[in-house]
């Protein structure tokens, strides 16, 4: 029987948001808290105006995900 594998639950912040990650149309990355999509598009424009996301490859964060996103910034930066 093959083992299945076990969903990992999305990271949610206290104030009831998740951590939306994405890249930049013209390379890049960066992530916003927000708690629906509609409240991720408030505070993109908020942060950051005329900006262009990749779309494609925004997703909500898991915490390993997270963790490895993270990591990797942090690899980029040093």
């Amino acid at each position: 029987m093959l083992k299945q594998n076990k969903r990992e639950p999305l990271l949610k912040n206290s104030q009831g948001q998740y951590r939306y990650l994405f890249n930049w149309m013209s390379g890049g990355f960066n992530d916003i808290w927000a708690k629906n999509l509609t409240e991720f598009k408030s505070e993109l424009n908020r942060q950051f105006p005329n900006s262009k996301v990749d779309y494609d490859t925004l997703h909500k964060a898991t915490l390993t995900r997270s963790r490895e996103w993270d990591r990797i910034g942090n690899m980029w930066w040093d």
